[in-house]
Protein backbone atom coordinates (compact mmCIF):
# COMPACT_ATOMS: atom_id res chain seq x y z
CA UNK A 1 0.00 0.00 0.00
CA UNK A 2 2.90 2.42 0.56
CA UNK A 3 3.88 2.09 -2.33
CA UNK A 4 0.70 2.99 -4.62
CA UNK A 5 0.07 6.17 -2.03
CA UNK A 6 3.71 7.31 -1.76
CA UNK A 7 2.95 7.59 -6.06
CA UNK A 8 -0.30 8.97 -5.18
CA UNK A 9 0.97 11.75 -3.51
CA UNK A 10 4.14 12.28 -5.37
CA UNK A 11 2.39 12.23 -8.74
CA UNK A 12 -0.03 14.95 -6.92
CA UNK A 13 2.79 17.20 -6.35
CA UNK A 14 4.05 16.79 -9.93
CA UNK A 15 0.79 17.57 -11.19
CA UNK A 16 0.54 20.76 -8.81
CA UNK A 17 4.07 21.67 -10.05
CA UNK A 18 3.78 21.42 -13.57
CA UNK A 19 0.15 23.26 -13.49
CA UNK A 20 1.91 26.55 -14.21
CA UNK A 21 3.20 25.72 -17.51
CA UNK A 22 -0.29 24.22 -18.49
CA UNK A 23 -2.32 27.42 -17.72
CA UNK A 24 -3.55 25.94 -14.45
CA UNK A 25 -1.72 27.88 -12.56
CA UNK A 26 -4.16 28.04 -9.75
CA UNK A 27 -3.24 24.49 -8.59
CA UNK A 28 0.58 25.37 -7.78
CA UNK A 29 -1.20 27.28 -4.62
CA UNK A 30 -2.22 24.30 -2.98
CA UNK A 31 -0.69 22.67 0.27
CA UNK A 32 0.65 19.56 -1.33
CA UNK A 33 2.97 21.50 -3.88
CA UNK A 34 4.75 22.57 -0.49
CA UNK A 35 5.05 19.43 1.18
CA UNK A 36 8.88 18.06 1.64
CA UNK A 37 9.54 14.45 1.98
CA UNK A 38 8.92 14.24 5.54
CA UNK A 39 4.95 15.91 4.90
CA UNK A 40 4.44 13.11 1.95
CA UNK A 41 5.35 10.27 4.78
CA UNK A 42 2.99 11.67 7.56
CA UNK A 43 0.13 12.26 5.17
CA UNK A 44 0.40 8.57 3.59
CA UNK A 45 1.04 7.38 7.29
CA UNK A 46 -2.62 8.89 7.71
CA UNK A 47 -4.48 7.22 4.50
CA UNK A 48 -2.92 3.88 5.73
CA UNK A 49 -4.06 4.30 9.22
CA UNK A 50 -7.60 5.58 7.68
CA UNK A 51 -7.97 2.27 5.66
CA UNK A 52 -6.38 -0.09 7.83
CA UNK A 53 -8.67 0.86 11.21
CA UNK A 54 -12.01 0.31 9.24
CA UNK A 55 -13.59 2.89 11.29
CA UNK A 56 -15.78 5.63 9.38
CA UNK A 57 -16.25 8.91 10.62
CA UNK A 58 -13.44 9.48 12.97
CA UNK A 59 -10.19 11.56 11.56
CA UNK A 60 -6.64 10.79 11.40
CA UNK A 61 -4.77 13.70 11.76
CA UNK A 62 -1.14 14.20 11.15
CA UNK A 63 1.35 17.70 11.77
CA UNK A 64 4.40 18.44 10.77
CA UNK A 65 5.43 21.61 13.26
CA UNK A 66 8.42 22.05 11.66
CA UNK A 67 7.32 22.95 7.90
CA UNK A 68 3.48 24.72 9.46
CA UNK A 69 1.98 21.78 7.72
CA UNK A 70 -0.79 19.02 8.48
CA UNK A 71 -3.98 17.33 7.55
CA UNK A 72 -6.64 14.68 8.30
CA UNK A 73 -7.73 11.70 7.12
CA UNK A 74 -11.23 10.57 7.01
CA UNK A 75 -12.61 7.57 5.77
CA UNK A 76 -16.35 8.53 4.98
CA UNK A 77 -17.83 5.38 3.89
CA UNK A 78 -17.46 1.55 3.09
CA UNK A 79 -18.78 -0.11 0.53
CA UNK A 80 -18.36 -3.05 -2.28
CA UNK A 81 -17.95 -2.36 -6.04
CA UNK A 82 -17.07 -5.24 -8.24
CA UNK A 83 -16.68 -7.99 -5.46
CA UNK A 84 -13.65 -5.39 -4.36
CA UNK A 85 -13.71 -3.74 -0.87
CA UNK A 86 -13.99 0.43 -1.44
CA UNK A 87 -13.64 3.43 1.32
CA UNK A 88 -14.20 6.84 0.19
CA UNK A 89 -11.71 9.01 2.48
CA UNK A 90 -11.52 12.85 2.73
CA UNK A 91 -8.39 13.76 2.36
CA UNK A 92 -7.53 17.60 4.06
CA UNK A 93 -4.29 19.00 3.70
CA UNK A 94 -2.95 22.56 5.07
CA UNK A 95 0.22 24.21 4.66
CA UNK A 96 0.28 27.67 6.58
CA UNK A 97 -2.52 29.83 5.77
CA UNK A 98 -2.96 27.19 2.18
CA UNK A 99 -5.92 24.52 3.17
CA UNK A 100 -7.42 22.32 -0.26
CA UNK A 101 -9.76 18.94 0.44
CA UNK A 102 -10.65 16.53 -1.42
CA UNK A 103 -12.63 12.84 -1.80
CA UNK A 104 -11.34 10.02 -3.40
CA UNK A 105 -12.19 6.56 -3.56
CA UNK A 106 -9.78 3.74 -3.04
CA UNK A 107 -10.07 -0.05 -3.68
CA UNK A 108 -9.14 -2.91 -2.28
CA UNK A 109 -7.28 -5.33 -5.12
CA UNK A 110 -5.18 -8.11 -4.72
CA UNK A 111 -3.90 -6.80 -1.07
CA UNK A 112 -3.65 -3.25 -2.13
CA UNK A 113 -5.09 0.40 -1.95
CA UNK A 114 -5.33 1.85 -5.15
CA UNK A 115 -7.45 4.87 -6.78
CA UNK A 116 -10.76 3.87 -8.32
CA UNK A 117 -10.89 4.96 -11.52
Amino acid sequence: MRLVMSGLAVGAALLAGAAGASGLGFLSDTPLARFDAEDLRLMNGAIEQALASGTTGAPVRWANERTASSGEVTAERAFESRGRPCRDLRVVNRHRRLESSGVFTLCRDNGQWTLAP
